[in-house]
């Protein structure tokens, strides 16, 4: 089978001809209808998340945002059927006996294995799953838009009810990419009054498009003024830049919440001081739960979310790491095998 793989971190992004995997224990193995880009992809390419190094497998087959048909069980499989359509997320597996597990964040399990990182991932053709943590994808959700869910799409709906956004709440969300168009679209379902912003023109049209209230070119020369004045009482970051969380401490109102659903590599600037002045919190979101991912899908299959998406080919997987790395991907990039 084909598969975009990556050598080691920082390494050589080929595509390749490889085995199909046989599913263990308790694993399913799934055949990919559809692979969403996420821009984790690319900081493991790059290595810039030096904290996650040493889990990453080498030789690794990439990719976390998968949707697709079961076609074999493994041993001791039950509640999962070949045929049935399912979505495997980032998170791969958690232990479910640990303090975070118990508590219902399995996603901050210190034991958890990792879709397209400690293991074999869905840019393939054929990828293998733990059963328990697959969830099945509703009828009326075509895999290429059901795919960006299961990392995107679950992460900031995650982020959102952590930071508790509802009616009343001003929202502003930094960053019109795979994550924010879908946080924008969540958090008017959710109520809120949404506040969009990005540097690209393109992406500050698509926020409008998909029911931002406002949407702001945060290059413009009068757009600061503007934004410390909005009384954003959430702000969520979902560009993985430095400079992004700077503008979100700048914007977000006194007593505000910061959400951070993107992280970029190296040290985040943002001053605690300015924290300690301004009575902010800070709320980090490490993707989700699977209670997260099952309610996404059944809000696409309702049409209450869309994403926007382009599909390619597999053998696209390196020039398409490279223009998602250069911010020139509108929406999502999902790989159709």
């Amino acid at each position: 089978m084909k598969a975009i793989k990556l050598s080691e971190p920082s390494g050589a992004v080929t595509i390749e001809e490889v085995d199909v995997p046989e599913p263990g224990p308790g694993e399913i193995r799934v055949k990919v209808e559809a692979s969403g880009l996420c821009y984790t992809d690319v900081h493991l390419c790059d290595n810039d998340w030096e904290i996650v190094e040493p889990l990453v497998k080498r030789n690794l087959t990439l990719g976390h945002e998968a949707i697709g048909v079961i076609e074999a069980l493994g041993e001791g499989v039950t509640g999962r059927s070949v045929g049935e359509r399912v979505a495997a997320p980032f998170l791969r597996s958690a232990c479910g006996m640990c303090k975070q597990c118990r508590r219902g964040e399995e996603n901050h399990c210190p034991n958890v294995t990792v879709l397209g990182m400690t293991h074999d991932g869905s840019h393939a053709e054929y990828f293998t799953a733990v059963a328990d943590f697959v969830v099945p994808v509703p009828d009326g959700v075509s895999p290429e838009q059901a795919a960006p869910l299961a990392c995107a799409g679950m992460s900031v709906l995650g982020g959102l009810r952590k930071a508790r956004v509802g009616v009343g709440t001003v929202f502003g969300v930094i960053g019109v990419g795979g994550q924010g168009h879908l946080a924008i679209q969540l958090a008017k379902i959710m109520g809120a009054k949404v506040i969009a912003m990005d540097i690209s023109p393109e992406k500050v049209a698509l926020a409008r498009a998909v029911g931002a209230d406002e949407a702001y070119d945060v290059t413009k020369e009068d757009a600061m003024a503007t934004l410390t004045g909005l009384g954003m009482g959430v702000v969520m970051v979902t560009a993985p830049s430095h400079e992004a969380h700077s503008l979100a401490l700048a914007v977000v109102d006194y007593g505000g919440v910061i959400s951070l659903c993107a992280v970029p590599g190296g040290v985040t600037p943002i001053s605690m001081t300015m924290c300690a002045f301004k009575g902010l919190k800070l709320l980090t979101q490490a993707v989700a739960t699977r209670q997260e991912l099952i309610d996404i899908l059944d809000l696409a299959a309702a049409g209450k979310i869309s994403c926007e998406v382009e599909t390619r080919p597999l053998e696209t997987g390196p020039e398409s790491i490279a223009q998602l790395r250069d911010k020139s991907i509108l929406g999502r990039i999902v790989f159709m095998p």
